[in-house]
């Protein structure tokens, strides 16, 4: 009888120890959107590797195409993490959005601003329609910075809301835009389609907050634990990502949908120097994005970059 009553306990024992250990491994689904396909090939190659496994993290990415419309979702709590640029993000807050920026995806300006074949220089674009996504988007702000180095007032053009990438591409075909800021292997099919680069910020290697991981403050305060890990895995999918080049260049052109590996490879060598190791944002280009933001809006000159970011978690 007390032999029996001791393999009970025991079994009892053993019972609980693996319900624990099943608690403990259980993965955790982290519903993650993003704008565009930059910055977004680590995070695909980590989750097929098995280093988000090795979390107890399930990758769940989301495509929403504009930043504003995936902000939404993230304050509307239809998302966990939004991988999105400083602008939409300064923008948010000053409009009363709890979020901080958390991690850095891209931290050099990646854009080429391209017009029509027919104006070779700044002074052509007098007068002229300028494509962008969204207003108070990474591309209404990577315009008027162009539009800045040209020595050009915003007031001389026409900046226009138009959509993505590709609707630009259709609208500078169409006529409907003269000129518009695109992404390097974009840039190199607008260079096909006989348009021009009168700006190539690339180059410059000016510091900027082009994509960031951006996290709501009540989810920040409740899963703390899986944004840490969340970032461990990222950092180190970063590493996988910079020493398996074949892979990456790979997975650029299935993601991007490119029509040929050499436009994956100008993307990735691109990407080596804007794609941090450490995976923190650029503390530099969001204070020259507030700068920027509080020549617009007078309510941007109380906000400060410790205000919009966060960086506990790689702790």
């Amino acid at each position: 009888m007390i032999e029996r009553k001791s393999l009970v306990l025991v079994f009892l024992v053993i019972s609980l120890i693996c319900s624990s250990a099943l608690a403990f491994a259980q993965t955790t689904n982290v519903r993650i959107a993003f704008n565009g396909f930059g910055g977004v090939a680590p995070l695909y190659l980590g989750q097929d590797a098995g280093i988000f496994k090795k979390q107890n993290l399930s990758l769940e990415m989301i495509f929403i195409p504009g930043g504003s419309l995936s902000l939404q979702a993230l304050i509307g709590k239809s998302l966990d993490l939004l991988m999105t640029g400083g602008p939409p993000v300064v923008n948010a807050v000053l409009q009363g959005a709890k979020i901080k920026i958390i991690g850095g995806v891209t931290n050099l300006l990646p854009y080429t601003f391209v017009a029509v074949g027919g104006i070779r220089s700044a002074e052509q674009l007098k007068g002229k329609k300028i494509g962008i996504s969204r207003f108070g988007s990474n591309t209404d702000y990577v315009v008027r910075l162009a539009l800045n180095q040209f020595a050009l007032p915003a007031s001389d053009v026409q900046i226009l809301q138009v959509g993505g990438s590709q609707a630009r591409l259709v609208a500078m075909k169409s006529g409907a835009i003269a000129a518009t800021v695109l992404s390097p292997e974009e840039a190199l099919v607008a260079q096909k389609m006989g348009y021009g680069v009168l700006l190539d910020f690339i180059d410059k290697g000016i510091e900027f907050p082009h994509v960031n991981f951006v996290a709501r403050d009540d989810y920040l305060d409740s899963q703390a634990q899986t944004v840490r890990a969340f970032l461990r895995a990222y950092v180190e999918s970063v590493r996988y990502y910079k020493t398996h080049r074949d892979e990456a260049v790979k997975k650029i052109v299935a993601l991007s949908k490119l029509p040929d590996r050499q436009m994956g490879e100008v993307v990735y060598d691109g990407s080596l120097r804007a794609t941090p190791d450490d995976g923190k944002p650029t503390l530099k280009g969001m204070e020259t994005v507030l700068d920027a933001a509080a020549k617009e809006n007078p309510k941007a000159k109380g906000l400060t970059v410790q205000q919009l970011v966060d960086l506990r978690y790689f702790q």
